[in-house]
């Protein structure tokens, strides 16, 4: 037995991998399948050599992934990647592939035939798609008012009028979803009426119809008449005038009986069916008193009986073209007799006057009072918060009899001072007089703020009356407004418009004016208002104001508070892009005996909330469920989908095995001094534990290292716990960073420069041991880098190359270079950017120093400071120094420094370059 074991493990200890291996680890071939769909290419690795089994991983490129023992690299997006191969002996070969594609989701484009009349079903919807891939079928789904498809045709017609959802999916299973309202334009909107005579009991009664957004005829036009009458016209094709008016005019016979009050109205409705109404009141063919000052400082009366209709250089309108008015007292006597005048003046007061109209139709006869003139005097003050249109104040509304004198509101006492929404404090001061006004029936003093104030009125004809009022924190004007955003699918968010005031009295008068940008402009006579502005397009913005509104005139203020103008609250409203929704490459696994419970992490920066998920190809399949997680799946590889609330769609396949840690996101500089901020998603089924290189340890999803010093140099050890459903995994992984100031040993300098629109980089190396070639990497964000040249390393003892980049994206570029060594081990220099704007680079000069020659910087000019910092390899700072603002070099002296290798650090506008350089 004894034996027997000795034997066992013999063996397995001769199955042990032999390191180095006899032969050298290649990697033979990479072979791609385009992604036809979302992410859904393939690379398939053939590697030989080394020492197996090898491990599978990609490197960089759209998406990264963890070691897998597969040598097929699935749901891999378009572009470029690096894979590298890994045998047991831990030696490693990197190689780069392209998977080609050139699928998008379908983007949707809808245009539309409104239908002719609100009843009517001649509307249709086209979808127009770009993008996705064919072939494509078309809904209308509910809630449509009418639901059809899927078809293969974008076209859908006979619509009547509704909000209709539109939804085309193609053939990767991807469905994009909007919603369009068909409407119908129809309506009959009045643009004018006149009301004239003609002859004795004969006149006409003319309409203007504004048909210009909606012609719809034929127009049908009815007028009842009291005696029960009703005249009727039929406009089957009307004639169109200026900008989209169209006439009508209907003439009849009707006797007024003076004191009636008949309304007349008529009714015109358009060929869809909408209808409208005006009226004219008979009432403006009576006599009334009207009585007036016969002079501003008058003690009597002046009379006058047509107001409107009389006392012009023309005719009444109403009455035939001579119209006699005769006064007679009371007693019976004929005071006057006058013609197309029924003003009269100079008679004293007295009851049973009587005033004759005769016209060439009739007599007509009123019975009046002629009436004595009071004592000016203020008849009424109320404190009116109605009239104000500044936040935290009231108003005044001061009444006088009789009316339109002349004089002056004089403020003998009140508050000392006033504090206004903003919170500045202005100061009263008593007596404060104002000049000038014309006191009519009434007239509204602006700003009071709560207190007790003695007000004076004196006419300029020698009269004078007082009153005080006292103004309560309930009489002060309160108003609010927001403009909250509504985030909804594309080009269909909603902005709330919400406002709410204590001054609003009625809906005849406006107490603010809400717009929104050039689409919204209407006017707060309601409270509480709320109205929205639906369909607002994403990655726009808006500004919402509520500009304050006193509805009530004239109005006058005291001191200079005429200047303080009205308040205003104004919002900003930013509407985010609408983006696709999107579920993280990796997904959270635990294992549960021999079945695994998965969870997608959605990025719930994408799309709209609520989402649904479902697996709708793989080893098994699922309906649309609410929760990202799924139970009991087995190993294998699923497409998985995901649908957000506006019914659009992302999948991806994802191959579901053991639980892989998350990739780190990086953001900053890993240089020494900079800031730099570790990331792994935030998921409900993940918690993390990080150990940093000094021991110290984390809980949390970010690891902030703010600066990095020389101790967060090193490795990190990531735990992962996956818990899903009651399962529990755990995994481990290492994450290095490697900080941008100690370069290799071997490079001693890299750096560029503009030509043209090319970028020249070059770099300085010297005793390049083991060092197989050089890739230089491009990046448009300073994270993820392509390959742009490969190098082949020399081996001299000093070493000069160049690379030339002739395709510059536009905007910022970073780049770095990528030493491979001849085992495979990888390297990374610092990183160095550059923009259209930058036509000078970052550059340190000479690298190697000797004697007590100064270090020459050059750097982009920038409209701030340069900041230069010589740090040794402790990281311990021994020289600073400044380019100032508006230079592009400047020279730092190094003649104190001792022999030994240091880093310039550059810090300008944001950016951290380091170069390296050998001090003899």
């Amino acid at each position: 037995m004894l034996l027997c074991l000795v034997l066992s493990l013999a063996g397995v200890y001769t199955l042990k991998a032999q390191c180095p291996a006899s032969t050298p680890l290649v990697m033979n071939s990479v072979t791609t399948t385009e992604s036809r769909c979302q992410a859904s290419g393939t690379a398939t690795v053939s590697a030989s050599g080394g020492s197996t089994p090898y491990t599978y991983s990609i490197i960089a490129g759209p998406t990264l992934s963890a070691p897998q023992s597969s040598n097929i690299l699935q749901s891999l997006a378009p572009g470029t990647y690096t894979v590298q191969v890994t045998d047991n002996c831990n030696t490693s070969v990197t190689s780069s592939f392209t998977v080609t594609g050139t699928y998008a989701v379908p983007s949707v484009a809808i245009s539309t035939q409104m239908p002719s009349c609100p009843s009517s079903s001649d509307g249709s919807i086209t979808i127009n798609i770009t993008n996705g891939r064919a072939p494509l079928a078309f809904s209308l789904v509910s809630p449509s008012p009418v639901t059809a498809g899927p078809q293969t045709g974008n076209v859908f017609t006979g619509l009547p009028v509704g909000t209709y959802t539109c939804q085309v999916t193609d053939s990767c299973g991807n469905f994009q979803t909007r919603t369009v309202v068909l409407t119908s334009a129809s309506a009959v909107n009045f643009y004018n009426a006149n009301f004239w005579y003609i002859s004795c009991d004969s006149f006409a009664y003319a309409v203007t119809l504004n048909v210009a957004s909606s012609f719809k005829p034929p127009y049908t036009l009815t007028l009842p008449l009291p005696g029960g009458q009703v005249l009727t016209h039929v406009l089957t094709n009307p004639t169109v005038v200026g900008a989209g008016y169209i006439m009508d005019t209907f003439y009849f016979r009707y006797h007024h009986i003076n004191g009636d009050n008949e309304v007349l109205t008529i009714t015109a409705a358009d060929g869809c069916g909408s209808s409208n109404t005006t009226a004219y009141f008979m009432e403006n063919l009576n006599m009334r008193p009207t009585p007036t000052l016969a002079t501003t400082c008058g003690t009597q009366y002046t009379y006058t009986f047509d107001y409107d209709y009389d006392n012009a250089l023309q005719p009444s309108t109403l009455h035939c073209g001579t119209i006699t008015y005769t006064l007679v007292s009371p007693s019976g006597t004929v005071l006057a007799s006058q013609l197309n005048n029924s003003t009269f003046s100079g008679y004293p007061p007295g009851t049973g006057y009587q005033v004759i109209r005769q016209d060439c139709c009739e007599r007509d006869t009123l019975l009046f009072d002629w009436d004595t003139v009071p004592a000016f005097t203020i008849t009424n003050a109320f404190v009116y918060k109605y009239a104000t249109c500044k936040e935290g104040t009231s108003a005044v509304e001061l009444e006088f009899y009789p009316t339109n004198r002349t004089g002056d509101i004089v403020f003998a006492s009140g508050p000392p001072t006033m504090t206004l929404a903003d919170g500045t404090t202005q100061t009263l001061t008593y007596p404060d007089t104002i000049h000038n006004i014309l006191l009519g029936t009434l007239v509204y003093v602006n700003y009071f703020t709560v207190g007790t104030y003695k007000l004076y009125v004196n006419t300029a004809c020698g009269e004078t009356d007082s009153v005080t009022v006292t103004v309560d924190s309930s009489d002060l004007r309160h108003s609010t407004f927001s403009a909250p955003l509504i985030k909804g699918c594309a080009g269909a968010n909603k902005i709330m418009l919400n406002a709410a005031s204590n001054t609003v009295l009625n809906a005849a008068h406006q107490y603010g004016h809400i717009t929104v940008n050039t689409s919204y402009d209407t006017y707060f006579a309601n409270s509480p208002f709320t109205d929205s502005i639906v369909n607002v397009p994403s990655g726009t913005t808006w500004y919402a104001s509520f500009h304050y509104l006193n509805p009530f005139q004239p109005i006058v203020y005291p001191n200079d508070m005429a200047t303080w103008g009205c308040d205003a609250i104004n919002d900003t409203i930013v509407v985010p892009s609408y983006t696709q929704p999107e579920f993280n490459a990796s997904a959270a696994v635990a294992i549960c005996g021999a079945t695994r419970q998965v969870a997608l992490l959605p990025d719930s920066s994408t799309g709209v909330t609520p989402y649904e998920f479902q697996i709708v190809s793989g080893p098994t399949t699922t309906a649309l469920q609410t929760s990202p997680v799924f139970s009991g799946i087995s190993a294998g590889t699923y497409t998985f989908q995901m649908v957000d609330a506006c019914d659009n769609s992302f999948s991806r396949s994802i191959t579901i095995d053991t639980l892989t840690a998350p990739t780190v996101v990086a953001t900053g500089s890993t240089c020494v001094g900079s800031d730099m901020t570790l990331t792994l998603p935030a998921s409900p089924f993940y918690s993390y534990s990080w150990q940093l290189p000094d021991g110290s340890t984390s809980t949390s999803n970010t690891l902030a290292l703010h600066p990095v010093t020389a101790s967060d140099i090193g490795t990190y050890t990531i735990s992962v716990t996956s818990a899903i459903g009651g399962c529990t995994n755990i995994t481990t992984e290492w994450f290095s960073l490697n900080s941008c100031l100690p370069l290799l040993e071997t490079l001693l300098g890299f750096s560029g420069e503009w030509n043209q629109d090319n970028i020249n980089l070059y770099w300085q190396t010297t005793d390049e041991l083991n060092l197989s070639y050089y890739i230089v990497e491009r990046s448009t964000d300073g994270y993820t880098y392509t390959p742009v040249q490969r190098v082949t390393a020399g081996d001299g003892l000093l070493n000069n190359y160049t690379a030339t980049d002739t395709h510059v994206p536009e905007g910022t570029v970073y780049y770095r270079l990528q030493m491979v060594k001849f085992n495979g081990q990888v390297d990374y220099s610092g990183i160095i950017s550059f923009s259209k704007a930058q036509t000078q680079s970052y550059n340190v000069h000479p690298t190697l120093v000797t004697g007590d020659v100064p270090v020459t910087v050059t750097c982009p000019r920038t409209i701030n400071n340069t900041f230069i910092r010589v740090i040794g390899v402790d990281g311990k700072v021994w020289l600073t120094g400044s380019i100032p603002a508006g230079s592009t070099a400047g020279s730092i002296d190094v003649s104190s420094l001792a022999k030994g290798m240091y880093f310039v650090v550059l810090i300008n506008d944001g950016r951290t370059v380091a170069a390296k350089i050998l001090k003899q």
